[in-house]
């Protein structure tokens, strides 16, 4: 079991258990599980903070103004002036998609702890 662990799953299982007993797959399931949810967590919690500086309802405005707008050059204008906060929207999707996507896998590494548990009981 001890070959299976990374270094942070060693210095975290040491950390808290005693050193007399073996570890457990699940425990350090567990302990990996634990980690990379916290690391999720913040990593999502910065992703939506790095869209707080923009003004939706600004881009919003010019949407309503682009839409009642009949002449071109002027239609023209506001697109330019609204991509960037699209482009923004766009990547923040990207990246919490991302995001999602660990989301996953680690919740899947919570399954799994489930399924060691039942091996170890047996």
């Amino acid at each position: 079991m001890l070959d299976e662990m990374t270094k942070e799953d060693l210095v975290e299982w040491i950390r808290s258990q005693h050193f007399f007993m073996k570890p457990k797959k699940s425990d350090v399931l567990y302990l990996r599980w634990k980690r990379q949810s916290a690391d999720v967590l913040a990593e999502m919690e910065k992703e939506n903070r790095a869209i707080d500086h923009l003004d939706f309802s600004e881009r919003d405005r010019l949407a309503r103004q682009f839409n009642a707008s009949k002449d071109p050059s002027e239609r023209l204008r506001l697109v330019e002036k609204i991509e960037p906060y699209d482009k923004a929207l766009r990547e923040h999707l990207n990246r919490s998609e991302a995001i999602n996507r660990k989301q996953k896998r680690v919740d899947a590494l919570y399954d799994q702890i489930e399924v060691e548990r039942k091996k170890e009981r047996r």
